[in-house]
C-alpha cells in the first residue's frame, strides 16, 4: 500500500466516524418538532425520485439518507437553545472552511488525485476541542487509531456511496488526467456563475479547437456530480459528444460519431434509459413528457458539426424540451440563443507547466526549460498544441520542426473546415481583416463598401467560428484580428485575392488622402477652434471620412451644387454614428452636413447630441450659439456664448481671431436684440482700455445707447450727450483702428437715424448739429466706400446727403466736401481747360450711367457718350486720379478721355486715358 493510499484510508476513517456521530446524535436526541417540517420532506421526495419510498415517521432512515450539509444542519436545530448549540455551528463551519465536504467525495474515488493536505485538514477537524465539547468522542478515537497505524478501513457501501452524487453518464476516464486539468481556475467560477441562475437554460463553452473545452466541462460536470450544493438543483447530467475526428501526431483521424439531430435525440434516450430505468422510456418524445420535472442538464460536446449545417434544427432541438430541463455545449461556433462562457488559452506559466507534466508522463526526463518555453510560446498556450508538438516531438526527435507541423496541423484542424462553410459576405470580410491588419466596424465599411447590417451580419457569423479575435482598440471601439494560424493559412490559401488587392490600393489611397488634409490643416493653421480642424489622433476611417466632407463643403458656392455626393457622404457618417452614437466628433461633423442641406432641425439635434458627450468643447459651444442665433433664439444662444466668455474664448490668443471675433460679436447682438441695453451698457463703460474687440465693444456701446433713445426725437441735454457719446465712439474707431465692415455697417445705420436732429422743430443745439454734419463730412465718403451693396450716388444716399447740404447752418461742413453736389448747384466746368484738352486730342464726354456695386463698395466702371451719342466705357483702371477720386464721379459730370475707335457695331468703345476736368 502506497503512502497516498495510507492517507486516503486514515482520512475515510475520520470522515465515517464524524458522519456517523452526527448522525447517532440527532437520533439519540430525536426532537423531531425542531427540524423544519419542509426539510424532512424534500429528502423524502429526492429518495422518492432515486426509487426509495422512506416513510416520514422513520427518523434512522430519514437521517441515513441525509447529506452531510443536512445532518449538520439538523444537529443544529436540535441544539438550539442549549450551551451546546453554539459549539455545533462552529463545528459546521470548521467543517465548511476547511472542505470537509470535497475531503468525502475525494475518499470515495480511488482515481482522483489526494493531496495529503485532505488528511491534515480531517485532523484538525477531529483533534480540535469542539469534538469532546460535543462529546463525539469515537471521532476523537479515530483520529488516535489513524495516528497509530491501526488501520480500519470504513465498510464499502459506505465508500461506494456518496448519497449526494448526481446520476450522469459521464465518461469513465478523461484525456486529460494524464496531466491533470491546470489554470482553469477562472472558467470554473464562470461557469459555476452561469450555471447557478436558472434563467440560463442554454450555455455554450466557445473557444478554438484544441484549446480545452471538453476537458473543462468534463471536469466541472464531474466535480458538480459529486457536489451536495447540486443534488437538489439537478437530477442527473446526460453526455454526448460529436466530436467526429481527433488530431494525433500520425494527423488527423477520423472518429465513428453522432451525426444530426436524430441521432443525438437517440443517444439521450439511451442514456436517459439508464438512468431512468424504472420509467420505460420508449422514445425521445415519451422520455421529454415522462421527465418533464425532473431536472436534467444534457451535456453536448464539439456542437459545431452541426450548427455549421444545421443550426436552426439544433435551436428547434432547444426549444422543444421541458423548461426544466437544460443544456450545456462545447463549440468553436457561437450560438446566437446561448449564454455563452468563452476560454481564453492558458497563462504562460500554466502552458509551461503543462509541457513538463506531460513530458514526464511520456518519459521524457530530460529537457531544458528554454524548450518548455519555446513550445508553449509556439503554441500559443494551446494545451493540444502543446500535445501535439511534444507527441512529434517524440516521435521525430527534432524539436523545431515538430512546432512547425504542430502549428499547420492544429490550423488545418481548428479552422480550414470552418472557413470552407462560410458565406461570401463572411469570406469578403476575412481578407479585408487580413489586409487591413486590425480593423474596425468603421474600417470594414469604408474599404468593403457594404452596409453596416451586412457587416454586423457576417462578423457574428465569423465570431462564431473562433476564426477572428474581437479586441478593444485605442479609441474604444471593437477591432478585429486575424491569430497568426489562421494568417498563415490565408496567405498560403487565399479565398479571395481580388478583394485582398483592392484593399490593399484602398489603404494606400486612405494614406495618402490622410497625408494631404494633415499637411493643409498644418499650412493653414487650423486648430480646435476651426469648423475644418481634425485631430490627428482620432482612427483612421474617421479622419479619412472627414477628409471626404471637407472637401466636399469647400466645393459650396453660392448655392450648393454637390447635393449627390453630400448625401452619399451623409449616409456614411449615418452608418457609423449608428454604432458610435456617443462620439461628439462625428457628431459634430455630421451636425455639418445638416447645416448645408439646411436640415435646421436636424443640425441642432447633432449638435445638442455633440454637446452632451463634450459640453467643454468651444466649437460646438460655438456652433450651438451659432445655430439659436439664426433661429432668432437669443437668450438659448446667450447661453452658449456666456460660457465661451467665462472660459476666455473670447480672448484671440486663447483661441483665434475668427473664433474670437464671432464670439463677441453675436454676445453683444444678442443682447442687443433682446433690448438688454442698460446691461450693454454697463459692461462696456471701459471699452477702450478692452484688451482685445475693443472696436466690436464700442460698437455695440453706440448701437446700445442709440436704441435707448430710439422715439425720442425732442432735444434735450441728456439725449444731446448721449448722441456726441455715440459719434464720438465711431470716430475713436475710424480714427484709430480702421474703417471695417461691422463698424461702417453700423455707422451707415445710426448716422442716417440721427437725421431728425436737423430738424428746426426738434430744438437740437447748433453743436450738436455741427458735430453730426462734421461727422458725416469726415467719415461717411469712407463708410460708404467699404460697404459692398452702396454707393454714394444712390438715390437714398443722395437723398441723406441733400437734406444735411439743405441744412441751413454756417459754414455746413457739407458744403465743403468733394464727392457730393447739391442738385441744385450746377457744375460750372473751367473752357480753357477744355479747349486745352480738346487741343491734345482729348474727347469731352458726359457720364450717363453708374452701374450699381459689384463688391467693391462702388462700381469699377462707368459709361459715357460725346455730343454726337457715340457711347464709351469707362474704368477706374484708367482714370488719372485712381480709386481716389474715382467716388466722387456723378452721373452728368463732363470728363476728358482718349480712346481707340475700334468699330465696335454699336458697342461702347473703352477709354484708354481719363482725365477730371477742372471746375470752379
Amino acid at each position: 500500500m502506497d503512502a497516498t493510499q495510507k492517507l486516503r484510508i486514515k482520512t475515510a476513517m475520520i470522515v465515517y466516524e464524524l458522519e456517523l456521530s452526527l448522525g447517532n446524535y440527532i437520533i439519540d436526541n430525536e426532537i423531531i418538532n425542531t427540524i423544519p417540517e419542509t426539510s424532512i420532506d424534500s429528502i423524502i421526495e429526492r429518495e422518492k425520485a432515486r426509487g426509495n419510498v422512506i416513510d416520514k415517521g422513520d427518523f434512522n432512515l430519514i437521517i441515513e439518507a441525509s447529506y452531510l450539509d443536512e445532518i449538520f444542519n439538523f444537529a443544529i436545530n436540535i441544539t438550539e437553545g442549549t450551551s451546546l448549540h453554539i459549539h455545533m455551528v462552529e463545528l459546521k463551519q470548521l467543517c465548511s472552511l476547511l472542505g470537509i465536504f470535497n475531503i468525502r467525495n475525494a475518499v470515495s474515488h480511488p482515481n482522483r488525485p489526494f493531496p495529503d493536505s485532505y488528511w491534515f485538514r480531517t485532523a484538525t477537524i477531529a483533534s480540535d476541542p469542539l469534538i469532546e465539547k460535543l462529546n463525539l468522542t469515537s471521532v476523537r478515537n479515530a483520529l488516535n487509531s489513524a495516528i497509530e497505524e491501526n488501520l480500519n478501513t470504513p465498510p464499502d457501501e459506505w465508500l461506494d456511496n456518496v448519497s449526494w452524487a448526481i446520476p450522469n453518464t459521464l465518461p469513465t476516464t478523461f484525456d486529460h488526467e494524464i496531466t491533470g486539468l491546470l489554470g482553469r481556475d477562472k472558467e470554473f467560477k464562470d461557469l459555476e456563475s452561469v450555471l447557478s441562475k436558472q434563467r440560463n437554460n442554454l450555455i455554450a463553452i466557445v473557444a478554438p479547437g484544441g484549446i480545452g473545452k471538453t476537458a473543462l466541462v468534463l471536469q466541472y460536470l464531474k466535480d458538480l456530480s459529486l457536489s451536495p450544493l447540486w443534488s437538489s438543483k439537478l437530477s442527473s447530467i446526460i453526455f454526448c459528444t460529436l466530436k467526429n475526428e481527433k488530431l494525433t501526431a500520425n494527423g488527423i483521424e477520423a472518429i465513428d460519431a453522432i451525426n444530426g439531430i436524430e441521432q443525438i435525440k437517440e443517444s439521450i434516450l439511451k442514456d436517459l434509459n439508464k438512468i431512468y430505468s424504472k420509467n420505460h422510456l420508449v422514445s425521445f418524445q415519451d422520455a421529454l413528457e415522462k421527465l418533464e420535472d425532473e431536472k436534467i442538464l444534457i451535456c453536448i460536446d464539439n456542437l459545431e458539426t452541426l450548427l455549421i449545417d444545421s443550426s436552426k434544427e439544433f435551436i428547434e432541438f432547444n426549444q422543444s424540451l421541458p423548461l426544466k430541463w437544460r443544456v450545456l455545449v462545447t463549440s468553436r461556433i457561437s450560438i446566437d440563443s446561448a449564454t455563452t462562457v468563452p476560454i481564453e488559452p492558458l497563462v504562460k506559466r500554466h502552458a509551461v507547466n503543462l509541457s513538463r507534466n506531460y513530458l514526464k508522463k511520456r518519459g521524457v526526463v530530460d529537457f531544458k526549460q528554454e524548450d518548455l518555453e519555446k513550445i508553449a510560446d509556439a503554441a500559443n498556450n494551446n494545451p493540444l498544441a502543446i500535445r501535439l508538438t511534444i507527441d512529434l516531438y517524440i516521435k521525430e526527435g527534432d524539436i523545431s520542426q515538430s512546432i512547425n507541423k504542430s502549428q499547420k496541423d492544429i490550423a488545418s484542424f481548428s479552422y480550414k473546415n470552418l472557413i470552407e462553410s462560410l458565406k461570401s459576405t463572411s469570406i469578403t470580410i476575412l481578407e479585408a481583416i487580413y489586409a487591413i491588419g486590425n480593423p474596425n466596424k468603421s474600417d470594414l465599411m469604408d474599404f468593403i463598401g457594404i452596409s453596416k447590417d451586412e457587416i454586423i451580419e457576417s462578423i457574428n457569423e465569423l465570431a462564431k467560428t473562433s476564426l477572428i479575435i474581437r479586441s478593444i482598440d485605442e479609441f474604444g471601439n471593437d477591432s478585429y484580428k486575424l491569430s497568426d494560424s489562421i494568417r498563415d493559412l490565408l496567405l498560403t490559401n487565399p479565398k479571395n485575392i481580388e478583394v485582398r488587392n483592392n484593399i490593399t490600393e484602398d489603404i494606400k489611397k486612405r494614406k495618402n488622402k490622410i497625408l494631404e488634409q494633415s499637411t493643409r490643416i498644418k499650412q493653414l493653421g487650423l486648430s480646435e477652434f476651426d469648423d475644418e480642424y481634425i485631430p490627428e489622433n482620432i482612427e483612421s476611417s474617421t479622419y479619412g471620412l472627414i477628409t471626404d466632407l471637407n472637401k466636399c463643403l469647400s466645393k459650396t458656392g453660392s448655392q450648393f451644387s454637390n447635393h449627390g455626393e453630400l448625401v452619399t457622404i451623409k449616409d456614411r457618417f449615418n452608418e457609423i454614428i449608428r454604432y458610435k452614437n456617443n462620439d461628439s466628433l462625428l457628431l459634430f461633423h455630421f451636425s455639418r452636413i445638416f447645416r448645408a442641406l439646411k436640415d435646421i432641425p436636424n443640425e441642432l439635434n447633432y449638435l445638442l447630441k455633440a454637446n452632451s458627450f463634450s459640453p467643454n468643447s468651444p466649437r460646438i459651444n460655438l456652433s450651438l450659439a451659432i445655430r439659436y442665433f439664426q433661429n432668432n433664439d437669443y437668450q438659448d444662444s446667450l447661453v452658449y456664448l456666456q460660457y465661451l466668455i467665462d472660459n476666455n474664448f473670447h480672448n484671440p490668443s486663447i483661441s483665434n481671431k475668427k473664433f474670437s471675433y464671432t464670439v463677441i460679436k453675436l454676445y453683444y447682438l444678442s443682447l442687443i436684440y433682446l433690448g438688454e441695453y442698460d446691461k450693454i451698457i454697463e459692461q462696456t463703460a471701459d471699452w477702450k482700455s478692452e484688451d482685445f474687440w475693443n472696436g466690436i465693444i464700442g460698437i455695440s456701446r453706440a448701437t446700445a445707447l442709440k436704441r435707448k433713445i430710439e422715439y425720442k426725437y425732442t432735444s434735450s441735454e441728456d439725449i444731446e450727450s448721449i448722441i456726441i457719446e455715440i459719434l464720438n465712439i465711431f470716430h475713436y474707431i475710424f480714427t484709430n483702428e480702421s474703417y471695417f465692415d461691422t463698424a461702417c455697417v453700423e455707422a451707415n445705420k445710426i448716422v442716417k437715424e440721427l437725421v431728425f436732429i436737423i430738424n428746426p422743430s426738434f430744438k437740437y443745439s447748433n453743436n450738436i448739429i455741427n458735430i453730426y454734419l462734421l461727422f458725416v463730412s469726415v467719415h461717411y465718403f469712407n463708410i460708404i466706400s467699404k460697404l459692398k451693396t452702396e454707393t454714394i450716388n444712390n438715390p437714398e444716399n443722395q437723398e441723406f446727403l441733400s437734406k444735411l447740404y439743405n441744412c441751413e447752418i454756417a459754414d455746413n461742413p457739407i458744403h465743403s466736401v468733394t464727392w457730393f453736389i447739391s442738385d441744385k448747384t450746377e457744375n460750372v466746368y473751367d473752357k480753357e481747360h477744355i479747349e486745352e484738352l480738346v487741343a491734345e486730342g482729348y474727347e469731352i464726354v458726359r457720364v450717363y450711367h453708374i452701374p450699381e456695386d459689384k463688391g467693391y463698395g462702388m462700381s469699377t466702371f462707368m459709361f459715357a457718350q460725346n455730343e454726337e451719342n457715340k457711347q464709351f466705357y469707362l474704368s477706374v483702371n484708367n482714370f488719372d486720379e485712381g480709386w481716389n477720386r474715382w467716388g466722387y464721379i456723378k452721373e452728368g459730370n463732363l470728363l476728358a478721355i482718349k480712346f481707340i475707335d475700334q468699330n465696335t457695331a454699336g458697342k461702347p468703345n473703352a477709354a484708354t486715358e481719363i482725365i477730371e476736368i477742372d471746375q470752379y
